[in-house]
């Protein structure tokens, strides 16, 4: 049987609520349009990326799973993403900058 509140108090006495777990998968939403090089159409596809990261910010927890999603969503312009991982390997691994730099060197 359930002990009563506090007095005055507005939450029922009872089991602790628990509190609510973190999200473990992507929150699937509209995804950021493929970005396809046009500088027009750069700042669409960059506040789409933050909005998307920002919402699922326990999955792009780090700047290298922002850069690796964004250079996963610019397949249109895939020349530009071969010479971004060319120059940015080192002994045959991809050297991931901050995301700040990265948005940059867009």
């Amino acid at each position: 049987m359930a002990q009563p509140g506090p007095p005055g108090s507005q939450v029922p006495a009872g089991p602790a609520l628990a509190a609510a777990a973190p999200p473990t998968r992507e929150i699937r939403l509209n995804a950021p349009p493929v970005f396809d090089g046009t500088r027009k159409k750069f700042t669409t596809f960059l506040q789409a990326m933050l909005l998307y990261t920002g919402i699922n910010a326990h999955i792009f927890n780090t700047d290298e799973l922002k850069i690796k999603f964004a250079l996963l969503t610019k397949k249109e312009a895939a020349q530009w993403c071969e010479s971004w991982v060319r120059k940015n390997q080192a002994a045959g691994a991809i050297v991931y900058p901050t995301w700040a730099t990265f948005v940059v060197e867009l």
